[in-house]
């Protein structure tokens, strides 16, 4: 589906446009289970009916700011946050001249590789909401900024619906936003130059992410979760009194549920630090994001 020739059609008729590829229907969101989690009276409805004023990014906001809805999808919100550390990546997946003010017709375009090949893939603003008029899906902290929503919709195309972004892996996500080649590493089996690897992709701005694997409870003692997918937002080596340590930075997508353990935003070990550095790297919130 050609965008521009799209979106100049919708404009001259003054009509919103309505994607038959992938219709405001059921069967978008999939045939399984994900079915029984969805309420009852499900409705699709265009951002402008949702919000007064609906934005579609908005740039100054800090973190990512986005919501995990019913889909289990923290894989794809852990690469979009790595994402988000590199504007001009996410300009390339997000194309930024889009909005609901100017030239507005309901239609929307994000670019991913796919097969060796950037695809531009287009969809309708119709999102499905549930009877109070909330997002099912991704949905943003900020109630009326709506890439998120509309990224995630487009993705769920690209892969056929929204049920078949129930499990995935977040190297997989990182390849479809930049066409990267991906490295896997095991901590199990880590090399001994593993801290040397990390401080190279950070120095050569390359993404990161990481998972924990399934588990019989979902939140474990240590504060982590189970089968889960984390973004890495930054590494640092530090000087405690008894020697150097070398601290990774995680982020939960879901914003809360941070790790307990050495280093934790409660943890003595910041003790053992120089005030300067304490006050540069410790943070005291529940913000999902921890050392």
């Amino acid at each position: 589906q050609n965008y521009q020739a799209l979106l100049e059609t919708c404009l001259k008729n003054k009509c919103l446009f309505t994607d038959d590829n992938f219709p405001a229907h059921i069967s978008s969101i999939g045939t399984g289970a994900l079915l029984k989690k969805l309420p009852q009276n499900l409705q699709w409805k265009r951002p402008h009916a949702l919000h007064r004023r609906p934005v579609f990014y908005a740039a100054n906001r800090k973190q990512l700011d986005l919501c995990q809805g019913l889909v289990e999808n923290c894989w794809f919100l852990a690469a979009l946050e790595a994402l988000t550390f590199h504007q001009d990546i996410l300009a390339a997946v997000v194309p930024q001249n889009q909005s609901f003010e100017r030239k507005y017709a309901g239609i929307f375009h994000f670019r991913f590789w796919h097969f060796g090949e950037w695809v531009d893939v287009v969809v309708d603003d119709r999102l499905p909401v549930n009877e109070a008029g909330e997002l099912v899906f991704v949905s943003s902290v900020y109630k009326n900024v709506f890439w998120g929503a509309l990224l995630e919709k487009a993705y769920a195309k690209l892969y056929g619906s929204y049920e078949d972004l129930q499990i995935g892996q977040v190297s997989e996500a990182l390849v479809d936003f930049t066409g990267g080649v991906n490295i896997r590493i095991k901590l199990a089996t880590a090399p001994p130059d593993l801290w040397d690897i990390l401080t190279r992709a950070t120095y050569s701005r390359s993404l990161m992410g990481c998972q924990t694997s399934l588990g019989a409870t979902k939140v474990l003692k240590n504060g982590l979760v189970a089968g889960h997918a984390y973004t890495v937002t930054g590494i640092r080596k530090v000087t405690c009194q008894h020697g150097p340590e070398n601290l990774v930075r995680l982020r939960n997508p879901w914003g809360k549920i941070e790790w307990k353990g050495d280093w934790s935003d409660s943890s003595y070990k910041w003790e053992l630090l120089s005030p300067k550095e304490k006050i540069l790297l410790r943070t005291k919130k529940e913000d999902g994001e921890f050392w």
